[in-house]
């Protein structure tokens, strides 16, 4: 998990935001030093959580089928159903 606070504080590049399933607002942001040379972050405000998902794109995470789609569930995030480290 990153910590939020700072990556906010950065003023990330947003590359767009999604509700998941369990209604979270998910905004996908890029890293404010590193831009596009690491995965997309992935930021629940709401919960002020933020992790780096495994994707450099967000056509996967945002699909119909939402078999990529991220959550943070009991202070984890998770793709899909896979938790991230």
């Amino acid at each position: 998990m990153l910590n939020y606070d700072k990556l906010m504080s950065h003023n990330p590049t947003e590359y767009g935001r999604m509700t998941n399933s369990l209604g979270q607002e998910i905004i996908f942001v890029e890293h404010p030093l590193r831009g596009d040379e690491t995965p997309v972050i992935c930021v629940c405000p709401q919960l002020e959580l933020a992790s780096y998902s495994t994707f450099y794109e967000l056509d996967d995470m945002i699909a119909d089928h939402k078999e990529y789609e991220p959550s943070f569930q009991e202070g984890k995030f998770l793709i899909g159903q896979f938790i991230e480290e």
